[in-house]
Formats: structure tokens, C-alpha cells, sequence
């Protein structure tokens, strides 16, 4: 749909542009990898270094952009990629000064064919998600949209920090998703629509991608974890089975789950080379920078309980991996820190925390007023805005929406397992406890219990609204973590099975395979009908229909045109062209829109170099009603619209009729 009403030219050049943004995806994130892992004791496999690089630089990257944007570095792409390849350019350098450079052999062993399985997975995985986020010219619900705004700033004004709020009396940001939201999503999205024009084929493609590449990382954690490489690969396709986790939703949950594959991976390496603690410490702080408090608090608890169960298995406090952790923290106030100083104490903890901590209402002003006495019940407030289950789609969970799979699912966070990889998880919940019941914490078995301890945490967390206390935010934000235990645990039931009815390998394998086609069957089949189908999207559409109305008419136009709308403004972001909404100029001509006339607003459109001017005609009315009532809106909307159209100064382009009218800027 996107390549509609380009002519060839055009069409070879975004083709072109397209392929160079995805081969410097991959050079930012390889070689960020490469100059961090360069000083430490790496896996002889080169595989595993290679592909682990891109996990582990996508980390760095995010890190690395915040303490950018500290110093007013420029967030442009030439930096990063200058960035990425000094550490290999001198490598190579090095190399071939001493004659020694040779490329790497890579032989057909039993690693490295189950390493060609695992990206099976991944492209299969990817085709999915792809396929289904391209299904349809609009992104879904609010967020994507929210992202695409934050998205398109950082790539033209090369700052995560965002302009001043709204109201300079409260905490209301112009963009929603940066400043003060942790932004490294928005960031490494930024930079890659620098180099590819196209913001909605550069969201869709790239938070795919993102997602499909986590299931490769997964995979070598879990290897190093676990200890064995086919427990490994089979773990890795029950994570990319389960419905729960992961659909192909554009938002920063998907950026931050996928770090923490490549974070434990670090975490896991430490046992090498104690220098590994560095780059844990620089992924966990690209953790918290990824996504507002909610994930990182979660999946830093997971990392608190990986560490604590490890120290008491070794008889003793693991000093590196606890200062990988609070390093970590530390280094993400870079972020934080800049927050803190900005926002002043009291509007710092209102934002994160939703007014639970202060017991504040949420009309006490944020600047030029002092900070509250905490009150007596500040602790629990506190422990309350961590704890708190509730969200926007939270619920209590009942037993059958663990075990039935459904094609029908929520789009941001789907729920569900699938009867038998539920079953697999209860076989080896069963088996873990009946192998190790004496020695569960003795370090060689230290990951069983850890993954016990893990599963025992998220499925708390998910069932937070049911039982009687919470222990983690946002109770269905919960499920893609569960997923997580619940892969591995159930490749324990499934080998567990394998090797209880037969020793001979033959009938080991028929059985295992028996198991892979009917988890396919019972999960994987409802996640690859619910990522490919379409899906709705935000409340400014009365319907999928009609947003793919107005989308026939974006792509109608050439990306990144400039397209001014009186009400959500962030419609024309999304679908690709340019909106400068969180210009303050745009921001006051909307506030007074009623007020501006037919030459006045052509002056100003005209001024700042906008084509088109699009008249959304249901949102538009909710915006007037909110202005002169009601009673009044209708009547005055459409002497506004006459206004306009009859003006001479706009001419009638395209028109939906009861939807919206496309005028140009004459």
C-alpha cells in the first residue's frame, strides 16, 4: 500500500533507501556489540559472537543515546554509525598489519546446525509479524501513534529531550512518549527514519524486526542457562509459540523485553570472564531507559532474583552481578537524573508514579509550589504505585484463559498459553521439584530453581487482581514475562516425557515431534492468526474502515508532506507525512482555531510550507464541542468549514464524505 502512486523512480530510490536502513540497523547494533565484548572473553562459536553482538549492542545503543543527548550530542545517525565501527575499522586494521586476518570458518557441527533451526524461527517469526503489521495502511490503537509523534521529533530535532509541557503549571508533554518517558525506543527508532523516510513502513518493519530477533537471542541465553543446546532450541520454539507473548503491537514493551535476553546473557558470561559485569551493568541501564518504571522494575526483580539464588547456591554474595545491577541503575540516571532537575521533585514523582506516592490530587501544580510532607501513609503509597495490578486491561484471570489459545486476543498484550504447553508446564513444575528436591540450590542446579522462582513471580504477577495482594505493576503486562519460565519449564515436561516412555532415539524423536505439532496446533496456530490479521486501531476512527479511508488518501500523497489538522494532529505523523506538533506555533493556532480566519490560517499554513490541510470532521466536531458546548459546536464547525472552502484560499482536494475533507494550501 505504501508503494502506491510513487512513480519508478521514486519507488527504486525508497526501495534503495529502505535496504541501506536496514544494513545500518544492523551495523549500529553489531558493532556497538563488537567494540563492548571487544576487551572480554567471548564464545568460541562465531555464530553465537556475531549474532549475540547485534543483541547486546542493541542495548548499548540505548544507553549510549541517553548519555548522548546528556551532553547535547546531536542524536544523528552519522555519530552512531561513526560510533558503531571505530573498535572494528581498527580490529581490521590491526589484522591486517599483522597478517593475520582471516575470515571466520564456519563448519556444519551439531551447534551450529541447530543455530541455523533457531534463525528458521526467527524468519518465520518475523514474516509473521510483519505480515500482519502491514495488513493495513494505519497503526493500532494509541500508543503507535503516540511513538510515531516521539519517533519523527527525535528524527529531525536530534534530542530526546522534548519541548516544554503544555501547561507549564502541570506535567502535561506535548509528546507522549518522550521526555519525561524513558525514550531509547523512540531515540533508535529516530535515528533509523533518519536514513528511511518512510516513518510508518520504518515503525512497522523495524519493531518487527526488533521482536523476531529476540527469539535468537533467547535462544543463547537460555543455552547458557540451561546448558544444553537442544533444551535450548526447543524453549525457543515454545517462546515463539506462546500466544501471551509478544504480538507485533509497536510500543517500547517490545524494545525492553527483547534487551533482557541479551542482558542475561551477560549476566550469564560473568562465570568467564568477571569483566562481563561492565556490559551487564550498561544493558541493565538500557533496560531503564527503554520504558517508564513499569518493565524495569519487573525485570529487574528477575535479575534480583537470579542474582540472590545464585549467591546463596555458591555460599556467597556474588559481588560482580549485584554491581552490575545497582551499576546499572546508577548509570541510567543520566536519564532520570536530567528529569529530576527538570521537572523539580514533586512533578518527577507525579509523573512516574501517578500521584500514589504523594497522595496528591492530580490538580496540584508541579512548578513554583513546594514539595508536600509525606504523609503517614507515604511507604505504602509508595510500595502501592510498584505493586499497584491495575491497568488498562487488567482483569482476574481465570483458569481457562491460561489453557485455551484464542485467535481473538487482546492487540497490545494477548493473554494465553494453550492447553498443552500448560500441561507441559505442570509436568515440569512436577519433575523439576521430584530431580532436584534435595539439591535445588546446589550451584550446578541453581537455573532450576531460578526458573522456578521466575515462574512463581510472573504468575503472580498476572493473577495480581485475584489473589490478595499485587507483586508487580500492571497485571496483564505481565504475560509476555511469563512466557519467559513458561518456555523453559515446559521443555522440562516435554524432555521429561521423551525420555519417560522409550530409550531407543527413534521413538525419543517421534515423540518429541508429536509434542511440537500439537503445541503448533493448540498455541502457535491462534498467535499466527491473531499477528495476521487485521486489527483495529485508535478511538479517532469510528471504524478499520474508515481508517482505511483516510489512509487511501495518505498514500495518495508523497511521504513526509506537510499535512495540518485542527484536532489529533498525530493522525498525519502516523501515517507518514509531517506535522510539526510539538511546535508551539501549531500548538497556539489550534488552541484559537475558532477564532482564526480563512486568510489567517492560509498565511500562517502558508508560511510554514504546509500542502495540505485536512479537515477531520467527527474529531474535528469533538474539539468544538469542547470549545462553545454542544448545542453550538455543529453550527459553528460548519460556518468554520464554509469559512475555509469558500475562502478561495484552499481547494478541495479529495473528500470522504461524513469523514473528512482534504484541502490543498493554494
Amino acid at each position: 500500500y505504501t508503494l502506491n502512486n510513487i512513480d519508478s523512480f521514486n519507488l527504486k530510490k525508497e526501495k534503495m533507501v529502505s535496504i541501506i536502513t536496514i544494513i545500518l540497523f544492523f551495523l549500529y547494533a553489531w558493532g556497538l556489540g563488537f567494540t563492548v565484548t571487544y576487551f572480554v572473553k567471548q564464545s568460541e562459536n562465531a555464530l553465537e559472537r556475531n549474532l549475540m553482538n547485534v543483541g547486546i549492542g542493541l542495548g548499548i545503543f540505548a544507553i549510549l543515546s541517553i548519555i548522548l543527548n546528556f551532553f547535547r550530542v546531536p542524536l544523528d545517525w552519522k555519530i552512531f554509525l561513526i560510533l558503531s565501527l571505530i573498535v572494528p575499522i581498527y580490529d581490521l586494521i590491526k589484522k591486517v598489519k599483522a597478517g593475520n586476518l582471516r575470515l571466520p570458518k564456519l563448519k556444519l557441527t551439531k551447534s551450529n546446525l541447530i543455530i541455523v533451526i533457531v534463525l528458521l524461527i526467527f524468519f518465520a517469526s518475523f514474516y509473521m509479524y510483519a505480515k500482519g503489521a502491514f495488513s493495513y495502511p494505519y497503526l493500532e490503537n494509541e500508543d503507535p501513534w503516540g511513538h510515531s509523534e516521539g519517533i519523527k521529533y527525535v528524527s529531525i530535532e536530534k534530542t530526546a529531550y522534548g519541548p516544554p509541557p503544555k501547561d507549564s503549571e502541570r506535567l502535561e508533554p506535548v509528546l507522549s512518549y518522550l521526555d519525561p518517558y524513558p525514550p531509547a525506543y523512540d531515540v533508535f527508532l529516530g535515528v533509523l527514519h533518519q536514513t528511511s523516510p518512510d516513518l510508518t513502513w520504518t515503525m512497522k518493519f523495524f519493531n518487527a524486526l526488533i521482536i523476531s530477533l529476540g527469539f535468537i537471542f533467547f535462544f543463547f541465553f537460555a543455552w547458557q542457562f540451561v546448558g544444553n543446546r537442544n533444551k535450548a532450541l526447543f524453549a525457543t520454539f515454545v517462546l515463539a509459540a506462546i500466544p501471551c507473548y509478544l504480538s507485533h503491537f509497536i510500543w517500547a514493551h517490545s524494545f525492553i523485553v527483547t534487551l533482557f535476553f541479551p542482558t542475561m546473557y551477560a549476566f550469564e558470561r560473568i562465570k568467564h570472564d568477571k569483566r562481563w559485569w561492565v556490559i551487564s551493568a550498561l544493558l541493565v541501564a538500557g533496560l531503564w531507559v527503554s520504558q517508564n518504571f513499569s518493565q524495569p522494575i519487573k525485570l529487574t526483580t528477575l535479575i534480583f532474583i537470579y542474582v540472590i539464588i545464585l549467591s546463596i547456591a555458591n555460599r556467597k554474595i556474588l559481588f560482580f552481578h549485584f554491581s552490575a545491577i545497582f551499576g546499572g541503575i546508577g548509570i541510567s540516571l543520566f536519564w532520570f537524573g536530567s528529569m529530576l532537575f527538570k521537572y523539580g521533585r514533586f512533578g518527577f514523582l507525579t509523573y512516574y508514579f501517578s500521584y500514589r506516592i504523594l497522595g496528591a490530587a492530580p490538580s496540584v501544580t508541579i512548578t513554583g509550589a513546594p514539595l508536600p510532607p509525606p504523609s503517614k501513609s507515604f511507604i505504602v503509597n509508595a510500595i502501592s504505585a510498584v505493586v499497584n495490578p491495575g491497568g488498562s486491561a487488567s482483569r482476574a484471570y481465570t483458569l481457562k484463559d491460561f489453557m485455551i489459545a484464542k485467535s481473538e486476543n487482546m492487540i497490545n498484550n494477548p493473554i494465553g498459553i494453550g492447553i498443552v504447553i500448560s500441561l507441559l508446564v505442570l509436568v515440569g513444575v512436577i519433575y523439576l521439584l521430584w530431580k532436584y528436591k534435595t539439591s535445588i540450590v546446589k550451584k550446578r542446579n541453581a537455573w532450576a530453581c531460578i526458573i522456578l522462582f521466575w515462574l512463581i513471580y510472573t504468575f503472580w504477577g498476572v493473577n495480581g487482581i485475584t489473589f490478595p495482594f499485587s507483586v508487580a505493576k500492571g497485571a496483564f503486562r505481565v504475560w509476555m514475562l511469563l512466557a519467559i519460565p513458561v518456555a523453559i519449564v515446559s521443555t522440562e515436561g516435554a524432555f521429561f516425557i521423551k525420555d519417560f516412555f522409550s530409550k531407543k532415539k527413534v521413538i525419543r524423536f517421534f515423540i518429541l515431534l508429536i509434542i511440537i505439532f500439537s503445541i503448533f496446533f493448540t498455541s502457535a496456530t491462534y498467535k499466527i492468526q491473531h499477528n495476521t490479521t487485521v486489527w483495529p486501531t485508535s478511538s479517532f476512527f469510528n471504524s478499520p474502515q474508515e481508517a482505511f479511508e483516510y489512509g487511501v488518501w495518505f498514500n495518495s500523497i508523497p511521504v513526509n508532506e506537510k499535512v495540518f489538522m485542527i484536532s489529533r494532529p498525530k493522525i498525519a505523523v502516523g501515517f507518514g507525512k509531517y506535522s510539526c506538533n510539538w511546535c508551539q506555533e501549531e500548538i497556539e493556532l489550534r488552541k484559537k482555531i475558532i477564532n482564526v480566519s480563512a486568510k489567517e490560517l492560509h498565511g500562517f499554513l502558508k508560511s510554514k510550507d504546509y500542502k495540505y490541510l485536512l479537515l477531520s470532521i467527527k474529531n474535528d466536531l469533538k474539539f468544538f464541542k469542547k470549545e462553545v458546548g454542544e448545542e453550538k459546536s455543529l453550527g459553528v464547525l460548519q460556518e468554520k468549514y464554509n469559512d475555509f472552502i469558500n475562502s478561495g484560499l484552499f481547494e478541495p482536494v479529495y473528500q470522504k464524505e461524513g469523514v473528512f475533507i482534504a484541502l490543498t494550501v493554494k
